[in-house]
């Protein structure tokens, strides 16, 4: 039997965990459904307030109330156990509870408390977190590998059986990063541990999930290790106390990790905490036990925490040295202010005396430890990543594979670094002694430095997969200096303001000084006074791509993919289905409340049917085709369905459709906009347009000029080329077949995707892999290509056409009528398997290729690059590319080898090929993707379409698509295989009767057709606000242009919100329940028959050729000159970071 899959074991992992939270009684609160960017302030919302008070207990206060009987172990444990079920909730921390376990150790503490009125020792009954890797007897221990998956502990390590003894109870396992080598906490068991503070920035690592907890206040005290700035990292970024103590104090048998037993480089175990006291707390009670009793390697010294408050006492000064700068990677402004803040206050201290360090060769600091951290050119790490297939984390990669340092060493040459190691710790040894003010009794040097005072990184918390530089951490683990971390401040974007001109020292400097433009003031220029913090740009999903760009072959999973016929939904989807219609129900009844037709009761018609899934409404949504203006426009639309939006449930709107619809479909620019939103986890438009880390939806910067360097994605014009080359080169390299569409989705990624270098890992099949898809929290997308044979040049109506949904690639047509797994496309199928032996490709549904095949027409900007105004460089680097293709395959996109080899032979025109070549959805002229929302087995019964098509000479929507649609469904070839579409008139009429001007309905008497037929509310691109008859081909936009084209979008969905006609929110309602209404034969509101009258299409035609389309404003024209305003308020977030300090002592 085939081993799991590594997918397999992740979803295990995860069932587990929750399944522990589950256990939790009463049961830990859900999250709010729309998550802020902020969550730290959630917990008092939803936790009792005992429970408030109890976990914001510092620890040296809880252990002191448990120890005098104030408090009981039992519920000081019990208020713990959810308030971090709750943390992981929102931050993704927890790897698993042990709600059994703790309550059960909880009562023998109470029990012995009452028999004894007497502690158990000194932290009877405190809660005491600890990370995943310190082992504790029977639980796994996997150290962010999957392959190491059902390891587990023999019994509780060394440091535990202290702590266990000492009264503690433990009752939350956290997370780390795969090899455990990461200054941010991501693995492919768990996913992503993000900021509390801040959900688009790391937690830090390896600790992360120590840090998030904590940080949440899921923990007052937590166990994590430290290698390179694992404690302290996440300690600084989410505002806690952290202490990497010297090596071989606190006793460390009993975890696991690679590389155990080495020597060049010692990790350690050390305590985070939302108290100074919390440290010395731990520290003074794993130390008092005398640990080198049982591990001869911890050294044999007492806790010395009082020798030097006795020096001071006795009129020594502290002296303070502070580190401003390591000078290797210069320090963001609010890291600089802190440090100021601090030495202010040290000012005013007379006991402290205050000097600058200077530092000594960090960067060769960096050379060495890097050199020493994987000795065997880290074997164990690569063997345990590969053994199960996972994917590599961007940040393993950046440590292992894209190390210059990380290589096999000889024995001799472990014995030379290690040699360099011990010179260059004599020589900082050697300037500390120089700080010396005195000679002691026996010659030494006396009075010297006692403290260095110094950044913990470069930066407050870094966006997601872009903490590369350890060295302000890395530096002391290398000279084995004990170092405390301390919070100070938060980012203040009034005052911590870019240096603008600032000219970079080295490349490593360079990169961090593009980070810090994170941090520039437009980001927070509109943030509400009062402080309110609304949602942000969600963390990105799952990346499960085995090789980034590159698609990789890899064994299969037990249960090996083929092509299944297309007579019916896949398993997937119906299972998805059942928990979606569920969850549109509240918000469909929320959104009839609001909504209000008269003299009918809708909400209370929902709950009658609630319990029949086919009584209900089924909704879908098609976005259509035209590149950033149907993108734009479409967002418009979006916005105003979407109940997340501000005001979008306010008088007149229609917010909470997108949340009671079960499809969306999208082509094209429509399929951009899709795709962002989607592969963004489902973020909103709001949080797209204001992306505060500036990478996605910034069209100012053309396509051909690559994104902002001020982005996460740090690069300028020539990289971004180089780099968009390099990646669909090694494609071709890998084996695969590559096309001009490679070039497009690369680029269009750079502007769509939340993730640096336009996410070149995160794949179409990974929105399956979200949980807030997997929930059923988000509609169904669907993007849309159309197939074309290599060398055909015109598409036809009864050209295929093909979909991508996040479980399967494939067509309804009656020709091929078969599906695939979408995560297995690049994959050799032949007669719908794969023959024995041969493997899975993983990779190929790249999310961009996918978004740049639906698009493909796009192509024709780079064909006709020559004729725009973009660098002569970007110019010479796009014929470059033209060259490698052939003319006549310019714009399409290849899925070779076709995974419809020799599937349906009899029928399917593209069976003997071995070749699949995809263009855009809507070269047949079905510009809106109705296709996969008309189709039998999905029951779709009203579907909003919104029309960005350029039919017209100056680019407003006529029809066509429509048209397009209706004739296919009757095209005598049967190609349209028992869909059913409403008539539809010619396109001169569309013109003539304004049906082109305002929402129209189509289809509203389902019994002039032979079957259920949809009900169509069309919604063309009109001007509302602002002319939006923009060229399709117009590459860039400035952002005032961008917010209007999304305001015009928004008030044309609303119309005008509900300005235009009042009683359009109620004609919405009436098209949502009208299919409904007939098949539980309940009476049409009279609301409705109005409404119906109104904009439904009555049959009649005007089929005259019509003058020339130049409408009017329906509204006032906006200025284009601010920022977007969606419905009255503008959308704009920011949370801070925190920022801290660390004190390097020796």
């Amino acid at each position: 039997m085939a081993a799991p899959s590594w997918q397999d074991v992740a979803a295990t992992a995860r069932h587990l965990r929750d399944a522990s939270i589950n256990q939790v009684n009463p049961p830990v609160p859900d999250a709010p459904p729309d998550l802020p960017n902020n969550v730290t302030g959630i917990p008092k919302k939803v936790l009792t307030a005992d429970e408030i008070h109890i976990t914001e207990i510092a620890p040296e206060k809880l252990v002191s109330s448990l120890a005098s009987g104030k408090l009981t172990s039992t519920a000081v444990v019990n208020a713990f156990l959810r308030r971090a079920g709750l943390a992981q909730k929102l931050t993704n921390c927890i790897t698993e509870l042990l709600p059994e376990e703790a309550l059960s150790r909880a009562r023998f503490l109470d029990d012995y408390y009452d028999q004894h009125k007497a502690p158990v020792g000194p932290l009877h009954g405190l809660p005491i977190s600890v990370k995943e890797h310190i082992g504790m007897k029977g639980k796994g221990l996997n150290g962010g590998f999957v392959s190491w998956w059902g390891h587990k502990g023999i019994e509780n390590s060394h440091v535990l059986r202290i702590l266990r003894r000492a009264g503690c109870v433990f009752y939350a396992r956290t997370t780390q990063p795969q090899t455990l080598m990461h200054l941010e906490t991501s693995n492919n068991l768990y996913g992503v541990t993000v900021n509390p503070f801040n959900r688009g920035l790391t937690s830090g690592g390896s600790s992360g999930g120590e840090g998030a907890l904590i940080g949440l206040r899921g923990s007052c005290l937590g166990i994590g290790s430290d290698i390179g700035g694992s404690i302290r990292s996440p300690s600084a970024n989410c505002g806690l106390y952290g202490f990497r103590p010297t090596s071989y104090r606190v006793p460390v048998e009993g975890w696991t990790a690679t590389m155990l037993g080495e020597e060049q480089v010692v990790a350690v175990i050390g305590p985070l905490s939302t108290s100074l006291e919390g440290i010395k707390l731990f520290m003074r009670t794993v130390i008092s036990a005398k640990p080198w009793l049982v591990e001869p390697s911890c050294l044999p010294l007492p806790w010395k925490n009082q020798e030097l408050e006795r020096s001071i006492i006795h009129g020594r000064r502290l002296r303070v040295a502070v580190l401003w700068s390591d000078e290797v990677v210069k320090p963001h402004p609010p890291i600089t202010r802190a440090l100021n803040e601090v030495v202010s206050r040290l000012k005013n201290v007379p006991e402290v005396e205050l000097s600058t360090w200077t530092p000594y060769k960090h960067d060769e600091a960096w050379e060495i430890i890097a050199s020493l951290y994987f000795a065997d050119g880290a074997k164990e790490e690569i063997d345990a990543i590969n053994a199960s297939g996972e994917p590599w984390r961007p940040l393993s990669k950046f440590i292992i594979q894209d190390n210059p340092y990380c290589k096999h060493l000889s024995i001799e040459e472990v014995w030379q670094w290690t040699s360099r190691r011990e010179k260059y710790r004599c020589k900082y040894a050697e300037i500390w002694n120089l700080t010396a003010t005195s000679i002691g009794a026996n010659g030494e040097p006396a009075d010297m430095v006692d403290v260095i005072l110094s950044p913990v990184g470069p930066g407050a918390a870094p966006p997601l997969d872009q903490a590369k530089y350890w060295g302000y951490t890395s530096q002391w683990n290398l000279l084995d200096y004990p170092a405390l971390v301390f919070p100070v401040s938060k980012v203040d974007p009034d005052i911590d303001k870019v240096e603008e001109g600032y000219v970079p020292i080295n490349e490593k400097d360079a990169f961090n000084y593009r980070l810090s433009s994170l941090l520039h003031p437009r980001v927070w220029s509109n943030i509400p006074e009062a402080g309110e913090t609304l949602d942000s740009l969600q963390a990105r999903a799952l990346p499960n791509a085995p090789d980034g760009y590159t698609p990789e072959h890899l064994d299969c999973p037990s249960t090996r993919p083929t092509v299944r016929d297309a007579g019916d939904l896949s398993d997937s989807e119906k299972q998805w289905l059942n928990t979606r219609l569920r969850k549109t129900i509240d918000p469909m009844r929320d959104l009839l409340q609001r909504i209000n037709i008269p003299n009918f009761d809708g909400p209370s018609y929902i709950t009658r049917h609630e319990n029949n899934r086919s009584a209900l409404p089924n909704i879908g949504i098609a976005m259509s085709g035209g590149g950033y203006r149907a993108l734009l426009n479409g967002a418009g639309a979006i916005a105003a369905f979407d109940g997340r939006e501000r005001d979008a449930t306010a008088t007149g709107h229609i917010g909470g459709l997108l949340q009671s619809s079960t499809y969306i479909g999208g082509l094209s620019g429509g399929g951009w906009l899709v795709g962002s939103l989607f592969v963004n986890n489902f973020t909103t438009v709001s949080d797209s347009l204001n992306d505060p880390s500036h990478t996605i939806w910034q069209f100012d910067q053309s396509i051909f000029e690559g994104p902002n360097k001020g982005s996460i994605q740090l690069l300028d014009t020539a990289d971004y080329f180089k780099t968009i080359e390099n990646q669909v080169s090694d494609k071709r390299d890998a084996g695969f077949n590559r096309s001009i569409t490679d070039y497009w989705g690369r680029a269009l990624s750079f502007q769509l995707i939340n993730a640096t270098d336009g996410g070149p890992g995160y794949t179409w099949s990974s929105i399956a892999l979200s949980d807030n898809f997997r929930q059923g929290d988000t509609p169904f997308p669907v993007l849309v290509a159309d197939g074309r044979a290599p060398g055909e040049l015109l598409i036809s109506g009864n050209t295929t056409v093909f979909e991508f949904n996040p479980y399967e690639f494939g067509t309804w047509d009656p020709t091929t009528y078969g599906f695939v797994p979408v995560e297995f496309l690049g994959s050799n199928f032949s007669n719908g398997e794969l023959a024995p032996g041969v493997q899975c490709v993983r990779g190929f549904d790249n999310a961009g290729y996918i978004m740049g095949t639906s698009s493909s027409l796009f192509n024709q900007f780079l064909l006709n690059v020559d004729t725009t105004s973009i660098s002569s460089f970007a110019k010479k680097f796009v014929r470059g590319t033209l060259e490698t293709f052939s003319e006549d395959n310019n714009d399409i996109a290849d899925y070779s080898p076709n995974p419809f080899y020799g599937y349906h032979n009899s029928t399917s025109r593209i069976a003997q090929s071995g070749r699949l070549t995809l263009v855009d959805g809507g070269e047949d002229l079905q510009n809106i993707p109705l296709h996969p929302l008309i189709q039998p087995n999905r029951h779709v019964d009203v579907i909003f379409a919104v029309d960005s098509s350029a039919d017209t000479d100056n680019y407003w929507p006529n029809g066509t698509s429509l048209v397009a649609t209706y004739e296919r469904n009757l095209n005598s070839t049967g190609i349209g295989n028992g869909t059913s579409f409403p008539s539809i008139p010619d396109t001169n009429t569309f013109v003539n009767l304004g049906l082109n001007t305002r929402p129209t309905f189509f289809g509203c008497n389902s019994s002039n057709t032979s079957s259920i037929t949809p009900l169509l509310v069309y919604i063309p691109n009109a001007p509302y606000v602002f002319h939006s008859n923009i060229s399709t081909f117009t590459s860039s936009y400035n952002t005032s242009a961008r917010n209007a084209m999304v305001q015009n979008g928004y008030d044309g969905a609303t119309m005008g919100n509900g300005t235009v006609d009042p009683q359009w929110p109620v004609c919405v309602g009436c098209a949502i329940l009208s299919r409904s209404l007939e098949r539980t034969e309940t009476r049409v509101p009279q609301a409705c028959e109005q409404c119906f009258q109104r904009y439904c299409w009555d049959g009649r035609k005007n089929s005259k050729k019509p003058n020339k389309y130049d409408p009017p404003f329906k509204g006032q024209a906006l200025p284009v000159s601010g920022a977007i305003n969606l419905g009255s308020n503008a959308l704009i977030a920011v949370a801070a970071a925190v920022v801290g300090l660390m004190a390097v002592l020796i």
